[in-house]
């Protein structure tokens, strides 16, 4: 009777340990935590038609393009494969006033721009929810030396001129990692963030999207602006 005993007691012992040893490797190797892999930029479609500009000339924002036409949902799956649920909204937006950018009459026959931002949601692999979140804004179509001088003057961060097909990129918050970019008459602004982590990128998620992932939505637009 006590050996039979001790077998149960050594049975029990090891069921156990056994329990403890998965727990602690499901908790270390969380399923739900997997690192994501990022693509490549590949644009497609037709180019964005933005007028020919010259002579200090702005056009109003109440004819600007809609900014969800810069990147489409088949150009954020090159980027991030095996990408889920993506959702986009148009968001107006009110233009640089006539102090910040440049005095021209045409700029107050509209400053409103009613598709001005377009905020895009989505759910990478290991999401449980669309918990990522990428938004571009278009702050101004201009004269391209009236967008360079802008930019010159006003826009401070990080230089990192000829990123990604743009004529000129600022990151304006290292923390946030936003990006103000030009590209011809086209000024134009992006961000976002998420709450995975990536593939073979030792550093956390913010940076890596500030350096990795940005760029390739910013070579995605400007491949679109002739």
């Amino acid at each position: 009777m006590l050996k039979n005993r001790a077998v149960v007691l050594t049975l029990i012992v090891a069921l156990l340990i056994s329990n403890v040893v998965l727990l602690t490797f499901l908790v270390g190797t969380n399923p739900w935590s997997s690192d994501v892999a990022i693509g490549k930029a590949a644009p497609r479609g037709a180019t964005i038609a933005l007028p020919s500009l010259k002579s200090g000339e702005i056009l109003a924002a109440n004819r600007w393009p809609d900014a969800c036409s810069f990147v489409r949902k088949e150009e954020i799956e090159a980027i991030f494969p095996g990408v889920k649920d993506i959702q986009q909204e148009s968001h107006p937006i009110t233009a640089l006033s006539i102090k910040e950018f440049a005095a021209h009459p045409s700029w107050k026959e509209g400053d409103r721009s009613e598709s001005g931002r377009c905020l895009y949601s989505m759910r990478l692999p290991g999401e449980t929810y669309s918990s990522t979140l990428f938004w571009l804004r278009i702050e101004a179509v201009a004269d391209p030396k009236l967008i360079a001088g802008y930019v010159d003057r006003l826009a401070s961060g990080t230089n990192t001129r000829g990123a990604a097909g743009a004529d000129r990129c600022v990151i304006t918050d290292l923390a946030e990692g936003s990006w103000n970019c030009h590209k011809g008459p086209l000024l134009f602004t992006v961000g976002g963030q998420t709450t995975v982590t990536f593939k073979g990128t030792p550093a956390p998620a913010p940076f890596v999207w500030r350096d990795d992932v940005l760029p390739k939505f910013i070579k995605t637009m400007t491949a679109k602006i002739k």
